[in-house]
């Protein structure tokens, strides 16, 4: 049975720039959320968040890429809320560096909008990395499309957002200052993905999102860059989410303040 609150689910959602959708959004009225997570029993703060706001906040098993697991995600949504009117493919991993460091841009402000495991020229990266952001930044996202489409199509209010990156952008993203090349290459898929999706279904909102988190450390380019907290990049997606129609923002690559950029 449908139910008169607006349903939501955000994937990749265990910490982050996704734990801090969720937490936005349990704060709304009238509002469901689904929290997607490639392993449930520990997500500690999501669990939190599903005692501080019962029957409003729930944990489901998401992994990127995983067809069936996708499709029971959504049947547990469909069997407990009825409908899914937004759905936000937020999945992500740690940013790594190519020689297995970790990059630091502080604990509670890393904002993990995509798999991004491989900092090195392109002359260094191999198949194998290549193929793993793929997997996750392109074939996750459509793997979650596909999966949500059936659900979503009964809804008048539907939208799927994707969260994009500026360094995926064909005509600014190289001029980076740092080694971003599998993660920009894939995110620069993505953005193509979501366009073409707004293209074949004429009756879905999709928005291209760019949240991408400026580091404040490590490169002379981010350094210049201001840096913000995940709460309030939340809070910025959310109001290119609430005000996005496909009229207004169907296919376009938005930002934070509800601008254009360029693909």
């Amino acid at each position: 049975m449908a139910t008169s609150s607006t349903v939501y689910l955000v994937s990749g959602s265990n910490r982050g720039i996704g734990l801090a959708l969720v937490t936005h959004l349990a704060s709304r009225p009238n509002t469901i959320v689904f929290a997607g997570a490639r392993n449930p029993d520990a997500a500690s703060a999501l669990h939190a968040l599903v005692e501080k706001h019962p029957n409003r906040v729930h944990v489901v098993e998401l992994k990127a890429g995983d067809v069936e697991g996708n499709e029971r995600a959504v049947e547990e949504i469909k069997r407990k809320a009825g409908q899914l009117d937004v759905v936000i493919a937020n999945a992500g991993e740690w940013l790594e560096v190519g020689d297995g460091g970790i990059l630091d841009w502080g604990a509670d402000e890393i904002v993990r909008t995509a798999i991004c495991k491989d900092m090195q020229p392109l002359t260094g990266v191999s198949p194998e990395s290549m193929q793993e952001h793929y997997d996750v930044n392109v074939i996750g996202t459509l793997v979650l499309f596909q999966a949500v489409y059936p659900l979503m199509k009964t809804s008048p209010a539907r939208k799927f957002i994707v969260i994009g990156a500026h360094g995926g952008a064909i005509t600014t993203g190289p001029e980076y200052g740092v080694l971003l090349g599998p993660y920009a290459i894939t995110k620069a898929a993505v953005h193509y993905l979501a366009k073409k999706l707004q293209f074949e279904n004429e009756d879905f909102g999709l928005v291209d999102t760019d949240m991408y988190h400026y580091a404040q450390s490590n490169s002379d380019y981010l350094a210049k860059r201001p840096g913000v907290t995940t709460a309030e990049c939340a809070a910025g997606i959310m109001r290119v989410v609430d005000g996005a129609t496909r009229e207004t923002a169907g296919g376009k690559f938005m930002d934070a303040e509800g601008g254009v950029n360029e693909w």
